[in-house]
């Protein structure tokens, strides 16, 4: 088949997100299993794209839009988010109208699908994945507020769509209730990770070094109020002082600054570090070291992060929200972690307090009970294999 895939951002072109590394991933594997791909985003980042040479499998074809129209405005402000992503979305309509051949089947992350749902192509299915909704569940009023015409874009691509993909099964009723569409025209198809790459990267990765009996907590994510890290610093404040950690937070974002004056009102400087970007080499580094992750979002779609750390065999401490509560598991063959309350720092401090305690052993056996779940249930084949027989069905029904 010919695929015709839109999406705002791309890993290795940009950062290291969990939206960047889904479009990536998936455009592998549908690559490797004999399809065509055109992948429709924007022109890569030099930061990330130079720090590794990436050999896409089969017939990957690139097609770079510039983001930018207006650009008096903050990148990815709201402000910029208004004006520029719809225009976005729209430019990607015109491309993908270009190409010749047609594509078979059009499938779009988010936004990036409402172009083409206002300008469909004859004949052309729109599989459209929302992920995580995060336009629906911002508690911030100014940002709802903000947001509104997002929400109406994504209604509208979705009931013009021929299906909207869930990539958990506590989506699927969110799916149906934020966009309006019927249950019908909702698939499940769970999220993966690439455990051979990721043992790859991991091989060829040097750990960080810690000071003796220090448990070394991870997070890697957007430093933005809906990932819920100053819930976290709230959590680890009140850990008994006699408990040796460390908690190391990648990634940039707007709230690194207020994170920052929470670390120094808390007394937690000599604890917390903010490691900001960081390559493919440095993450790993810190994959392999860490001893609990930690994820304290306040909402969620998939959550490739958790399924990352679990690949990894690390136990994870996350929040009960959208996809996590299919992947940590506090009891049973897959137990895994702890769950927490969104957004609330007593449950999310029993969570950490019963991993850090454990002896090293016990949640080494937690570690790998998540890597054997990501090796049973969410690997990139059955994600791709799902992924085009939804593309057949579509096609067989236009």
């Amino acid at each position: 088949m010919i695929i015709a895939h839109l999406a705002r951002v791309c890993y290795p072109f940009h950062p290291f997100g969990g939206l960047e590394q889904h479009v990536y991933r998936l455009t592998q594997e549908l690559a490797r299993l004999g399809h065509t791909v055109h992948l429709f985003t924007q022109p890569p980042d030099p930061f990330y794209f130079q720090q590794e040479a990436v050999r896409w499998r089969g017939d990957v074809q690139h097609h770079y839009l510039p983001y930018q129209t207006v650009k008096l405005l903050r990148r990815n402000s709201i402000p910029d988010r208004l004006i520029n992503y719809p225009l976005f979305s729209m430019r990607l309509a015109r491309e993908v109208r270009r190409l010749a051949p047609a594509p078979d089947i059009i499938h779009a992350h988010g936004l990036a699908s409402f172009g083409v749902a206002l300008q469909p192509l004859p004949g052309v299915p729109l599989a459209l994945n929302p992920h995580g909704m995060e336009e629906f569940k911002n508690v911030s009023r100014l940002k709802q507020n903000a947001y509104a015409p997002f929400r109406a874009m994504l209604r509208t691509a979705a009931q013009r769509s021929a299906a909207v993909i869930a990539t958990d099964r506590a989506l699927i009723p969110e799916v149906s209730r934020y966009l309006k569409t019927p249950d019908s025209k909702t698939r499940l198809i769970p999220n993966a990770v690439d455990l051979e790459e990721i043992d790859a990267k991991l091989v060829n990765a040097s750990p960080t070094s810690q000071p003796d009996g220090t448990v070394l907590i991870l997070s890697v994510g957007r430093l933005e109020q809906n990932k819920g890290f100053d819930t976290g610093l709230q959590a680890l404040s009140r850990i008994s002082a006699t408990q040796a950690w460390r908690w190391v937070l990648i990634g940039e974002g707007s709230q690194q600054e207020a994170l920052e004056a929470q670390v120094a009102r808390l007394g937690l400087k000599e604890r917390v570090y903010f490691a900001g970007k960081v390559t493919d080499e440095e993450l790993y580094g810190y994959y392999r070291s860490a001893d609990v992750f930690l994820h304290p979002t306040l909402y969620e779609g998939s959550s490739l992060v958790t399924l990352e750390a679990l690949a990894c065999g690390i136990p994870v401490v996350a929040s009960a929200t959208g996809g996590i509560p299919d992947k940590v598991f506090e009891t049973g063959e897959f137990e895994n972690g702890r769950l927490a309350l969104p957004g609330d720092a007593i449950t999310l401090l029993a969570g950490l307090a019963t991993l850090l305690e454990m002896e090293t052993v016990r949640r080494h056996e937690l570690g790998q009970n998540g890597r054997k779940l990501v090796q049973q249930r969410f690997s990139w084949e059955a994600a791709g294999k799902a992924t085009v027989n939804l593309y057949k069905e579509l096609f067989l029904i236009k």
